[in-house]
């Protein structure tokens, strides 16, 4: 028994007709480089600094280690620590990757769609369609360091899991736990996708067979000897999983009644609003599709009709997508989770826009609506390129309140090595300064005084090297908490608290000076030999 609508049961489906060069492979690729390059180019010429998450991958991915920090896996640092052997710790190694990833997302969303679709202009259609998320085709442009490795694991053991279920050979249980090894490195949700991904693909005979396989020891074999560094650094280190879940997902509530109803909301609300726009998108410009879905949901209520002699790809994305849907119901009933917030929906719905395209798919006129769903798709990324300038344009403005994009590091480093820092220890107490303080001294050990508290180990030119202290007046008027411990590791001797007032050109018309401020302590070596 084949899906609703399915155009191809199996393997890749043969070309129904010859298609124009502007679909295919090669259209995927070269879009998702042209994007990475438009937006990499237009980051690059109006701010170096480098914001968010970014800042925290900077610090940890000093040295390369087996774990960093408990709540994520340490994959995107050690991309992250190889690429700036190359690049240097600046902004261009963290947007190489991303938009590295998102082409390999994009190529492994296409593979897996030619699986689904006899007409190529379909599947070139389905592996672009999350660039109508507004996740990827806009928040991920800030930010987003392992959720950019997180979504090519999600589409790689999609990917992965069909080469499986078609060939079975042993190649192809080893490639699948190197991907499902990758994904457990990459976020600690991939869990929850796995989890997901094997029971729906258990609900097929011909997926089951596979599944059940002794050979499937390989592929844990191959995925235990990958993960095996991270996870000894976990038992080693005494880190508590149990404990970063509750922290992350289910905070501690005083009323547990409330926070299962929130999370039963968020449930609903967060995956739809992940799915936004393409979901209204697609509603409104192919309503029939909605027929489609409720026939689709009913097939994949129906055991009887999961028995197909061939692997059902649109029914296992069907279940896929439930799937999602209960892990988050029962997380809320179980423990109380509430911070179902759309950011974190990756592992569990990005698999879900091929499975809306292949509803609209077959809901009839496929020859027409491709050609609509590829012109509005290339109309909207289009369309959001001026609009994410002028936003980071805003974001370096008179009215900006973070304003980190504009944030005078350069200055501020100028004015430090004016007081001889060069390689040594510099510490400072907001992440932001100490992740774009690396950039600017690439040879300095750089110290997060908190959030996240850490600091590679001393070297032995660290006690030699002067030493500073950085922090910014909000943070009050004696040291940082933790940097006395910091400067006794060096043995280096405080000096006395000097303030810097740097002067800041905000964007405008007319520009506007604004002035920022640290305190910052230099701190002479004990050692000078």
């Amino acid at each position: 028994m084949t899906s609703v609508g399915a155009s191809a049961p199996d393997k890749i489906a043969p070309r129904a007709a010859p298609v124009a060069w502007r679909w295919g492979l090669w259209c995927v690729v070269s879009v998702g480089l042209a994007y990475g390059l438009i937006y990499t180019g237009m980051r690059l010429a109006l701010s170096l600094n480098l914001p968010q998450d970014n800042v925290t991958a900077n610090i940890l991915a000093q040295t390369l280690e087996p774990g960093y920090v408990s709540r994520q896996p340490p994959l995107y640092e050690w991309l992250l620590w190889t690429v700036q052997r190359f690049t240097g710790p600046n902004l261009l190694s963290f947007l190489l990757i991303k938009y590295a990833l998102l082409t390999a997302t994009f190529v492994f969303l296409y593979l897996a769609a030619r699986r689904m679709f006899k007409d190529e202009r379909w599947a070139t259609v389905a592996a672009l369609s999350p660039l109508l998320l507004y996740q990827i085709g806009w928040n991920m442009h800030e930010g987003v360091t392992q959720t950019s490795v997180l979504m090519c694991a999600v589409a790689a053991s999609l990917w992965a899991l069909m080469r499986l279920a078609e060939r079975g050979a042993i190649g192809d249980y080893l490639l699948f736990g190197l991907v499902a090894g990758i994904g457990i490195l990459s976020k600690h949700s991939y869990w929850g996708f796995l989890l997901i991904l094997l029971v729906s693909a258990a609900l097929q005979p011909a997926l089951r067979v596979r599944l059940f396989d002794r050979r499937l020891g390989l592929a844990v074999a191959v995925c235990a000897l990958i993960t095996a560094p991270y996870f000894y650094w976990l038992v080693n280190e005494g880190r508590d999983l149990v404990a970063v879940y509750d922290t992350a997902v289910a905070p501690e509530q005083t009323n547990r009644l409330q926070a299962t109803l929130m999370g039963l909301g968020l449930s609903i609300y967060a995956p739809l609003a992940f799915l936004f726009p393409l979901d209204v998108i697609l509603l409104v410009c192919f309503p029939r599709m909605v027929f489609q879905g409720r026939d689709a949901i009913r097939q994949a209520i129906r055991p009887r009709e999961w028995t197909g002699s061939e692997p059902d790809w649109r029914l296992l994305l069907s279940h896929v997508t439930i799937g999602g849907f209960l892990l988050l119901i029962v997380g809320a009933l179980s423990t109380g989770a509430t911070h179902y917030l759309e950011r974190y929906m990756h592992p569990f719905f990005l698999l879900t826009a091929l499975w809306l395209v292949a509803l609209v798919e077959g809901s009839g006129n496929p020859g027409f609506k491709v050609k609509v769903l590829g012109a509005t798709i290339l109309a909207i990324t289009m369309a959001v390129v001026p609009l994410r300038a002028l936003d980071l344009v805003n974001s370096m403005g008179h009215e900006c309140h973070k304003c980190r994009l504009g944030v005078p590091f350069e200055e501020l480093a100028e004015a430090l090595r004016a007081r001889g820092i060069g390689s040594g220890t510099i510490m400072a107490a907001n992440r932001h300064d100490a992740g774009n303080l690396r950039r600017l001294f690439p040879d300095a050990r750089i110290v997060c005084l908190r959030n996240p508290a850490y600091g590679p180990r001393v070297r032995v030119a660290d006690l030699k090297e002067v030493s500073v202290v950085v922090w910014r007046p909000s943070d009050g008027a004696r040291l940082p908490k933790g940097a006395k411990a910091e400067l006794a590791k060096i043995k280096a001797k405080a000096g006395s608290p000097e303030r810097l007032h740097i002067p800041w050109l905000a964007t405008g018309s007319p520009p506007k000076v604004r002035d920022w401020e640290w305190t910052i302590v230099v701190a002479a070596p004990a050692r000078h030999d």
